[in-house]
């Protein structure tokens, strides 16, 4: 796509760049007082950079591009302006909580206009994410011998359970804090998407799934129906909760609990809990972990009741024997992968599970965040040391999903809208943008 997305330092539009790989390293964004010093990736919905200010600081730029929409007309397509709206409104939120934690929402600094109304959003720089970490950090042997690898080792580092909890306490203080201050569900919880920085700081991040509650949205304007888009549309399956692989449109915040127990269970076993390409193939594969839930009215009565062909029991004590996780480990895992929404831990109660709470636990917090620091500081050195053999040019890039084979927007709707439109029903979040490019 042809857009002068970035023009002369403090000066006038640069020409046109066909593209975006081609634009010259002495180009920047005007109006937001950044340089650019890479492109990381693009994609059919935008691209990203990495941008640098005057004192060295460096930003990543994220450039949603206009869309077309069925009538023809280009504009930020709903769910590029959902997640800018969304992200202001969590920043905000975090700001008047205090200063900012470990454990926490990237932040966006602010958000630019680039012409034909395209927007960027100036957020947090991150080093890499904690899939990286977990799959791709272990003993892995390096150039002629990768041709032959042998099964890695496990990290020795994440393997101690002080240091799951420091992580699970983390990112469950991270879905509380979305969940009962900002209302919003995330539909989107995955390692990928959970960011680290250099200081060893974990950002949740990539809110293009994310939606406020139905009850506080009722709140704030008319009531509305109590039915999302179907997360299955939108979001990875091996993170999907049973409720949504069977259809249910009234989910709440236990589907965010549900992948925040995948998660869980891909720290203990340092690889992917469930490897499903499917729907049918997932629900196959929980049922297989989990037992099918025979006695369950949500799943055997209703919309999207189900009958199964086969009875299987839980084999989930199995995959997680007492020298991987701990009996009140292994309890709080059942509880987060509970197939019953209504039933699910929520994660104000998991934070309060003895696993993650009582002298004994807070007592080795600081030698697990040590630990956990080293471990990034190794993680660092390696990507610096072998960026071919990790297999990117960036860690940041995989949290930003575009759709690189199809040129379909990347929203529920298909809904587009012009920048004038936002503007005038969002005046206080894109302050800083006017028709002048001069911010």
């Amino acid at each position: 796509m042809s857009s002068p997305a970035w023009s002369v330092y403090e000066g006038d539009w640069g020409s046109f760049c066909d593209d975006a790989d081609n634009v010259p390293p002495t180009l920047a964004l005007k109006g937001c007082g950044l340089r650019q010093k890479c492109l990381l990736q693009r994609g059919a919905q935008g691209a990203v950079y990495l941008g640098e200010d005057a004192d060295g600081n460096v930003f990543v730029v994220k450039r949603l591009f206009t869309q077309r929409s069925e009538f023809g007309v280009r504009g930020v397509s709903e769910g590029s302006l959902r997640e800018a709206t969304l992200l202001t409104y969590i920043t905000e939120r975090s700001k008047a909580l205090g200063p900012e934690p470990l454990f926490g929402v990237i932040r966006l600094e602010r958000i630019v206009e680039a012409p034909f109304q395209e927007l960027c959003l100036i957020l947090e720089r991150c080093a890499f994410n904690l899939s990286r970490m977990v799959f791709y950090s272990r003993k892995r042997p390096y150039g002629a011998a990768a041709l032959f690898p042998e099964t890695p080792t496990r990290c020795p580092i994440l393997s101690k359970m002080s240091v799951i909890q420091y992580l699970m306490r983390g990112i469950l203080k991270i879905l509380q804090f979305l969940h009962e201050e900002c209302h919003i569900i995330h539909r989107d919880v995955k390692l990928g998407n959970l960011l680290v920085g250099e200081d060893g700081r974990v950002r949740l991040a990539d809110f293009g799934s994310a939606r406020f509650m139905h009850e506080a949205v009722e709140k704030m304007s008319d009531a509305r129906s109590g039915e999302y888009t179907p997360i299955s549309l939108r979001t990875t399956v091996i993170y999907q909760a049973p409720e949504c692989l069977l259809g249910e449109r009234s989910y709440t915040a236990a589907v965010d609990m549900w992948a925040a127990g995948v998660v869980f269970a891909e720290l203990l076993l340092q690889q992917h809990l469930f490897h499903s390409c499917s729907e049918l193939a997932m629900l196959s594969d929980i049922w297989k972990l989990l037992g099918t839930p025979s006695d369950d009215p949500s799943f055997s009565s209703g919309e999207g009741a189900v009958t199964y062909a086969v009875r299987t029991e839980s084999t989930i004590a199995r995959k997680f024997p007492e020298r991987i996780v701990s009996a009140e480990g292994l309890d709080l895992l059942k509880r987060m992968l509970e197939t019953n929404p209504k039933k699910r831990i929520t994660d104000s109660e998991a934070l309060r599970h003895p696993f993650l709470c009582g002298p004994a636990v807070e007592s080795g917090m600081e030698e697990a965040r040590r630990l956990w620091n080293k471990k990034v500081e190794a993680c660092m050195q390696e990507t610096v040391a072998q960026p071919a053999a990790m297999g990117m040019r960036s860690f940041y890039v995989d949290n930003v999903e575009f759709d690189e084979e199809s040129g379909e927007n990347d929203d529920d709707d298909g809904e587009i809208a012009t920048l004038p439109t936002c503007l005038d029903c969002f005046p206080h979040i894109f302050s800083d943008v006017n028709s002048g490019y001069d911010i």
